[in-house]
């Protein structure tokens, strides 16, 4: 059953009602009249064999409010991107792909690394980054939507709730996040339920309650994949970098725009797409990798608050974080039972002792190289250091698009 539970700080738009995309399509229609929408897909090679993406374009056939689409892909050869433009011409709408990794676009990271403002960092976060200075080089958006392209139960109407916040003229929202539920015949999003939640309760027991913290502990999915955010605001958002992409995101605009200008939304009963290994045997990898850069983004963007993080309080958040985490797992086995759901206590635990270990590891990494910068500048400092460089960049992802067709 719905609820209408709102926030202190982050507005929830829930889903009490199923209005007819039919009608949501005609509003938004009306509304990309002066907003127009273009969607980023960040995307691997191998999501185009995967079983998620043909679905996600069989429904994106039927959207009529989206006017472009960019692709922003890497890990693939040449023989690898005509494979893609070829899987993607069926997309009704205008749309691009940038080989980040590719020799011409490899050739517009080098501009920047010798301007010393980024270098290329594979990943999600430089694919979403240069997919935003496509959009602003072609300078006809009025809105961003962002989503993963792994996701197995998507559908168009996800699309269309994710826009209708900021390109309605009557919410003006500047970003808006989504949430839903992760769970089959047992619950998922593991680094959510047992990292971030508690990590983030843990912090306001060590740090005090924090207004950053507070908004941040608002947001029911905080990792989630999916937004949409104006073009005015992504021209001023710093990108994480690294697997701090989406709680890097979430303090950003907290810092770029009013909180009055930020709301979640609910995007689906339910939500299915890939699973990451826990990597219990090797922290570079999988979920294990994730929460050592989760932790590291709070520790900077607290210590841009002033906050010191000592030995001694890195431990006590340790402590701290593990209580509220073992507290949680107790939590979460009730609403199992409640819901003849499967739940497996001690993956649970494992789960939480590796998290709480990888806190005293992302500490030291951090003491270790306390400069390290994993932020991607603003488009707006690249256009002010590189004054034609969007031209360039335009132009290459042009290029690369009509040679391999």
């Amino acid at each position: 059953m719905p609820d209408f539970y709102q926030h202190r700080l982050v507005t929830t738009l829930h889903q009490l009602a199923d209005p007819p995309f039919e009608q949501q399509q005609e509003q938004l229609k009306e509304f990309t009249k002066d907003k127009p929408i273009t969607l980023v897909m960040p995307a691997l090679y191998s999501e185009v064999e995967g079983p998620a993406l043909p679905g996600i374009l069989d429904h994106l056939e039927k959207v009529e409010f989206i006017n472009e689409v960019v692709i922003s892909m890497n890990r693939m050869d040449a023989s690898q991107f005509k494979k893609a433009k070829e899987f993607f011409s069926r997309l009704p709408q205008k749309h691009y792909i940038i080989w980040n990794d590719g020799p011409e676009v490899s050739k517009v990271y080098d501009q920047l690394s010798d301007a010393q403002i980024t270098d290329y960092i594979p990943g999600k976060g430089c694919n979403v980054w240069m997919a935003y200075g496509v959009i602003m080089a072609r300078g006809n958006a009025g809105v961003i939507a962002m989503h993963d392209s792994d996701i197995l139960s998507y559908d168009k109407e996800m699309l269309a709730r994710l826009c209708l916040p900021t390109v309605h003229p009557g919410l003006e929202y500047d970003y808006c996040k989504s949430y839903y539920g992760r769970v089959s015949d047992r619950m998922y999003g593991r680094v959510t339920r047992l990292f971030v939640i508690p990590l983030l309760r843990a912090l306001i027991k060590v740090f005090g309650n924090l207004r950053m913290l507070d908004y941040l502990e608002g947001f029911r999915y905080p990792l989630s994949g999916e937004f949409s955010i104006t073009t005015d605001l992504a021209r001023r958002v710093r990108m994480p970098g690294d697997w701090g992409l989406e709680v890097g995101m979430l303090v950003e605009v907290y810092h770029n725009t009013t909180v009055n200008g930020i709301c979640q939304v609910d995007l689906a009963e339910s939500y299915d797409h890939k699973h990451q290994n826990l990597s219990l045997s090797d922290e570079t990898k999988g979920l294990s990798r994730m929460s050592i850069d989760i932790i590291k983004t709070f520790i900077k963007k607290l210590a841009t608050q002033g906050h010191s993080f000592s030995r001694e309080e890195l431990r006590s958040l340790k402590a701290t974080y593990y209580r509220s985490a073992l507290d949680l797992i107790d939590a979460y086995r009730g609403d199992a039972e409640m819901n003849g759901l499967k739940f497996d206590s001690h993956s649970e635990e494992k789960a939480v002792e590796l998290f709480s270990r990888n806190i005293i590891k992302a500490g030291e990494e951090f003491y270790l190289n306390p400069m390290d910068t994993p932020f991607i500048p603003t488009w707006s400092r690249v256009k002010s250091a590189i004054p034609n460089f969007l031209t360039r960049l335009k132009e290459t992802v042009n290029e690369d698009n009509k040679k391999y067709s």
